[in-house]
């Protein structure tokens, strides 16, 4: 288990960037994701999953994480992708918490410019809410609260 350590804000980051919101940065179905900072907890090592009968196929499954059950959702699967064995995000909005299967881990890195907004059709149904132009590109920002939304909607 990896706890995430957040700079104080007035603290630059590696690039030297002041401004702008932080992200968690991994890879999913081969592509750079971005996991707003503030809404990512700490990071999990593979663990085996319990299956959810009658679950959406990209919920991979339960967990237990220090005696409360976690839902892991696969955000390989989520956008298109294969189903990943990778770490676990564990991502948090509103009190809920989600875990994030993905392919791997790269950071944290502030944006180096405001969120830009997708369009419906590039939103991969509601997962992701923009993108972020980042010091080493821009990655796919996902909308944790639409996919808290999603995975527990027949909870």
């Amino acid at each position: 288990m990896a706890t995430i350590e957040r700079p104080a804000d007035d603290t630059p980051d590696a690039e030297g960037a002041e401004s702008g919101p932080r992200y968690l940065l991994a890879r999913a179905a081969g592509q750079r994701v971005a996991i707003p900072l503030e809404e990512s907890r700490e990071i999990l090592t593979v663990r085996a999953l319990t299956r959810l009968p009658g679950a959406l196929p990209w919920v991979s499954g339960l967990l237990n994480l220090r005696g409360t059950v976690l839902t892991v959702a696969d955000l390989s699967l989520r956008l298109g992708g294969s189903a990943c064995e990778g770490p676990v995000v564990v991502s948090e909005v509103s009190g809920r918490k989600l875990g994030l299967r993905v392919e791997r881990v790269e950071g944290v890195q502030r944006a180096t410019r405001d969120e830009q907004p997708t369009d419906a059709a590039r939103s991969a149904d509601g997962a992701v809410r923009g993108m972020a132009e980042l010091p080493e590109g821009a990655a796919l920002v996902m909308d944790v609260a639409a996919l808290q939304r999603a995975a527990f909607a027949d909870a």
